[in-house]
């Protein structure tokens, strides 16, 4: 029995050493690629030597896909797209779907300048997987290189039926609207009034925007009316938007008589989409009442399923003090296009110079206003919206009042 059983060891120690020398090779080659995925990650200047080490462990491994890949990444880091496209396509040629090769040559068509290459790799892709999702927004993404808006907007659509959830999805589709907004032209009509029986005040508005290559005009014409009063306020709002993720909005406005409005009002804020679905802005906007009125701004947004959440505060310098608003707001997406179809909760503290939109705004030292908002698309050229918001608020020489806000929208797009 003694003898069987140091037999069997000896057999057993035997195995056991020639699997760790046949193991010994493939660790070595994986300490070798994660080597030169180090290399390549820590910074341009090591990206040299991360490729010669990759081509040395290729001309031994040829069939190391994961390498092939990670060599044909780095070279097209280097700007070296026709080889970067020769290693990827290797890999491709086996496994046409490989969940690395596949998006990293579609990236070389991007910046190559080549996003007719790239729609054409992600589409006929997605003929063998037309649900994966990170295929469709890299479809998306090439059709809105190509300007091809509307293919781009149903891919999106496509995503987000899938993973309604999708932050890559809703900010693309989001920026997608807003840079090439249609035609749309809307009236609306809202009427203040007061606790203490004071005049309300009626206000109108005519508004028409138009997208153009550089970003989207808008034109607004406001009527205010109190005490008998009228007074005009024409406007124009310019967005441009300079890349993915960032744009501005600029605004400059004047009245025509200054008695309900302020003489000239003028503004700008910079927006930037970061990663995990938040937005940053910060901006400026100067209004000339009887005395002029700087406010400064800033605001971050976060995208939460079908929820926008927005914190925007808002600092106004002046005698005795800086004073300040700060705005709360919470929309909720009902449809899918991103700019219509939601309806919004507002809650609002705060000084309101910093809100000012006419001279009786001005009169207001500090209020709390709450408010909703229901905007919904009626058809694909009509939308109708409603607002209502009540605050208490302190006023000039007045104790605290209540003040009520009711106006209707409807939007015609074409």
């Amino acid at each position: 029995m003694k003898r069987v059983n140091l037999q069997f060891v000896g057999k057993l120690v035997i195995c056991l050493a020639l699997a760790a020398c046949m193991a010994k090779p493939a660790a070595a080659d994986d300490d070798v690629v994660a080597h030169a995925r180090q290399l390549a990650y820590s910074g341009k200047e090591h990206r040299a030597e991360a490729l010669t080490l990759l081509k040395q462990h290729l001309d031994q491994e040829p069939d190391d896909n994961e390498a092939r890949v990670l060599y044909g990444t780095v070279l097209s880091w280097e700007g070296r797209y026709d080889e970067s496209r020769t290693q990827l396509n290797m890999v491709l040629a086996n496994r046409p779907n490989h969940g690395d090769a596949l998006p990293a040559l579609i990236n070389v068509e991007f910046w190559s300048g080549h996003p007719e290459n790239a729609e054409s790799l992600a589409r006929n892709a997605l003929t063998r997987e037309p649900d994966k999702i990170n295929l469709l927004l890299l479809d998306a993404k090439a059709l809105i290189r190509m300007n091809r808006s509307a293919d781009a907007l149903r891919v999106l659509n496509h995503a987000l039926a899938l993973d309604p959830n999708n932050r890559d999805a809703r900010r693309m589709r989001r920026e997608l609207t807003v840079s090439n907004l249609k035609r749309e032209v809307y009236i609306n009509h809202s009427y203040d009034w007061f606790s203490d029986g004071r005049n309300g005040q009626l206000e109108t508005t005519l508004s028409f925007s138009n997208p153009t290559p550089v970003g989207s005009v808008l034109t607004r014409l406001n009527r205010a009316d109190r005490y008998g009063e009228v007074d005009y306020q024409p406007e124009i709002d310019f967005y441009p938007h300079f890349r993915s993720g960032t744009y501005a909005d600029f605004n400059v406005g004047y009245s025509v008589h200054g008695s309900l409005y302020p003489s000239y009002k003028v503004g700008g804020d910079l927006f930037q989409s970061i990663p995990h679905g938040f937005e940053l802005s910060g901006g400026y906007r100067r209004m000339d009442f009887s005395t002029g009125v700087d406010v400064y701004t800033f605001a971050v947004a976060k995208y939460y399923g079908n929820f926008l959440f927005t914190g925007r505060g808002f600092v106004v310098p002046g005698s005795p003090g800086t004073s300040g608003t700060a705005l709360l707001t919470a929309r909720y997406f009902i449809g899918s296009e991103g700019l219509h179809d939601y309806v919004e909760f507002r809650y609002s503290h705060g000084a309101s110079p910093a809100l000012a939109q006419t001279a009786q705004d001005i009169e207001v030292l500090s209020a709390s206003r709450y408010g909703v908002v229901l905007d919904k698309s009626l058809s694909n050229r009509w939308v109708a919206a409603f607002t209502g918001s009540i605050s208490q608020s302190q006023q000039l020489g007045l104790s605290h009042i209540r003040q009520y806000e009711v106006s209707g929208y409807l939007f015609y797009r074409f």
